[in-house]
Order: C-alpha cells, then structure tokens, then sequence
C-alpha cells in the first residue's frame, strides 16, 4: 500500500496526550492514526 504524507492540524494538548499514548503502547502515531482511520472507513461500510 502507497503511503503519502498528511499535515493536518490539531490541538496541542490533544496531540501531546496522543504521542504520550502511542509511546506507552510502543507504537508510531502514524501507524495509530492509520488504524483509527481504517476501523472508521469499515465500521461506516457496515452500517
């Protein structure tokens, strides 16, 4: 699958909190927010 880069922007605190998150979990923010991303696309294919 082709990745393409995304500027987006978000609150501060959000994205902090986010990283923090994705640190602990020990995984990429991209790859979260790939997943986050696909698991909406489907759940709303589904309704």
């Amino acid at each position: 699958m082709t990745k393409v880069p995304l500027n987006i922007t978000v609150d501060k605190e959000i994205v902090e909190k986010f990283k923090e998150l994705c640190e602990n979990n020990d995984m990429k923010v991209s790859t979260k927010i790939n997943t986050l991303m696909k698991e909406w696309i489907d759940n709303k294919d589904e309704k």
